[in-house]
């Protein structure tokens, strides 16, 4: 990240789990189909694509992907992914048990979210009721339980505090930003490098 002038008072590590195999974003369009390798809603134009060996990603993600999954011999794919602004991730698939699943990693390692699938039995009744209720024409398939992982980061800019949300590839979620809250401190320096990637929304 560029530097910039801020304060943080208050760093905490914050869990979001959600179950998500389809385009809840846009109510109204159509499930993503199932069994995309790409990351649920991340793609973006620019991204690219490579189907890698496990002995090709960097040592602290091997070492952090075969923690995870048990043994190496669990490890079914690892692709690496690189977007339009050269931010590299691993997204590890494996098999845990008879359950499939997958991780993305940043290129240190830090673990970003995991996905885990799961039965549709499995999902909360207020997960089935809002997707028959946005999507009553759609059957659904490849449940999937989404964990993702960031940092919490109280901003203390010209006395004032608000919070933004940091993965650990560095990419920013600052909500205050849609509602132009701290124009000014984007030209203090804070937006030198535009909103940065918005994580996955949950």
């Amino acid at each position: 990240m560029h530097t910039r002038k801020l304060s943080a008072s208050l760093v905490s590590l914050a869990l979001i789990t959600g179950a998500g195999a389809w385009a809840f974003a846009q109510p109204g369009q159509p499930p993503q189909p199932a069994g995309s390798t790409q990351p649920k809603g991340e793609e973006k134009e620019g991204d690219e694509e490579e189907v890698i060996t496990l002995d090709k990603a960097p040592e602290a993600v091997r070492a952090a992907a075969i923690k995870l999954a048990g043994d190496a011999k669990n490890i079914t794919k690892v692709i690496k992914e690189e977007d339009d602004e050269d931010v590299v991730q691993y997204e590890v698939e494996y098999i845990e048990g008879a359950v499939k699943c997958a991780a993305i990693f940043s290129a240190a390692g830090d673990l970003m979210e995991t996905e885990k699938s799961m039965t549709e039995a499995k999902l909360p009744a207020a997960v089935m009721a809002a997707l028959k209720k946005d999507y009553p024409k759609a059957t659904f398939a490849d449940p999937q339980v989404v964990t993702k992982m960031f940092y919490e980061i109280e901003v203390v800019i010209d006395g004032k505090k608000h919070e933004v949300k940091v993965d650990a590839s560095g990419n920013i979620e600052d909500e205050s930003k849609d509602d132009g809250e701290h124009s000014k401190g984007e030209e203090n320096g804070k937006g030198e490098k535009g909103e940065g990637k918005k994580d996955k929304k949950d």
